[in-house]
């Protein structure tokens, strides 16, 4: 009886040793006291309405976690994410990632983050909208594609948006629009979602301030011929550390100041006429093309026409050369066969009727002074 329960308890206890780590992974996918949190992005625990911690998964870096006084510098804004691998600017001196992550090695093993008692603790949601680009299988066209949806992360690694500015007017008063992609960084994950503004659309509106002004100095032939592409992205990319409404010596001040957002790379991807322009300029083109290839056609047949003119008059003159050596040759025989062969050519073809009269090649010959063997003096 002694050595079941032994057994019993043996069983239970594998049971339990096998099935934990999958009842904690199982825990995590929904929140609750564990999570998950995926390479280069970040997720925030509430405590109640405030905020209470970050949890950030991005090798090579990690935040300026105030409570953590062994790592934090102050010199540097609060929640900022700071590099800390090799060559890195704020003096660390931590090998590896390990020295950065505070967690229990089973949660390490695992990939797993302690959010807290449910009661207490939970995974901030917010509403998040975007543009993403795809391309179509069948024509191997990029188009963008709207995202909206409740996110428990936020990306600090970097990540690439599409910013649609529809309608902007060109210097020659053409509406256009463009499609620009723009890899973005957080860098201060506070900052981004709790400044008060929605860090995407200030993003994405300061982007299109610049956009409109970049079309509005230059004409649509320009614009879509145009290979100075550092006109374009260098001062979207300066965004990151001026916004024209910013404050002079008044931090934050940019993006990043603001926001907590860095802009690493800006590049207009396309230029269209927009709305009824686009179709007149469509219809325009098409008119266009088809006069085009009705030209060539036509010059195509031209040259056809010419050289098959040309053909038959070297043909016609290769069998005159032919008969008056003929004539030569035989005279008046050659003559009289020659008159033969160009009555057999005329009556050819319905309703010609031939009526000979004197022999047009004799006088030809004799003004060409053909003699024949059998014929002369």
């Amino acid at each position: 009886m002694y050595l079941i329960a032994v057994a019993i308890a043996i069983v239970v206890l594998a049971m339990v040793t096998v099935g934990t780590p999958f009842f904690l992974k199982w825990l995590a996918e929904e929140n609750i006291l564990f999570t998950t949190v995926k390479e280069g992005t970040v997720k925030v625990i509430m405590r109640g309405g405030s905020l209470d911690r970050f949890l950030m998964s991005f090798s090579g870096y990690h935040l300026n976690d105030p409570s953590n006084r062994s790592q934090y510098k102050a010199d540097q804004p609060e929640w900022e994410v700071l590099y800390h691998g090799k060559d890195n600017p704020h003096e660390f001196t931590g090998e590896g990632d390990d020295y950065y992550d505070n967690r229990p090695a089973l949660l390490k093993y695992l990939g797993l983050y302690w959010v807290g008692w449910p009661w207490a603790n939970s995974i901030y949601v917010y509403a998040f909208e975007w543009n993403e680009t795809y391309t179509k299988q069948e024509s191997g066209e990029e188009k963008v594609l709207p995202r909206a949806e409740a996110t428990d992360f936020i990306y600090v690694a970097d990540f690439t948006y599409a910013i649609v500015t529809e309608g902007a007017e060109t210097q020659d008063r053409l509406p256009t629009d463009e499609l620009t992609l723009v890899t973005l960084a957080v860098r201060n994950p506070y900052r981004a979602l709790f400044s008060g503004e929605d860090w995407m659309r200030r993003v994405t509106a300061a982007i299109n301030r610049h956009v409109r002004t970049f079309v509005g100095e230059r004409d649509f032939q320009d614009l879509i011929s145009t290979k100075k592409l550092t006109e374009f992205s260098a001062p979207i990319i300066a965004l990151t550390d001026t916004l024209p409404d910013d404050k002079e010596n008044d931090p934050p001040r940019g993006l990043r100041g603001r926001y907590g957002v860095e802009i690493r790379t800006a590049d207009l991807q396309t230029i269209e006429l927009s709305g009824e322009a686009k179709q007149e300029h469509q219809a325009a083109a098409t008119r266009v093309y088809v006069a085009e290839q009705e030209a060539k056609a036509t010059l195509l047949a031209g040259e056809a026409t010419a050289k098959v003119v040309e053909m038959m008059g070297e043909k016609e003159a290769s069998a005159l050369r032919a008969r008056l050596e003929v004539i030569k040759e035989h005279g008046e025989a050659g003559m009289t066969l020659a008159q033969l062969d160009a009555m057999q050519e005329s009556s050819k073809g319905a309703g010609n009727t031939i009526i000979w009269a004197n022999s047009p090649f004799v006088p030809l010959a004799e003004a060409l002074n053909i003699k024949g063997k059998g014929g002369g003096k």
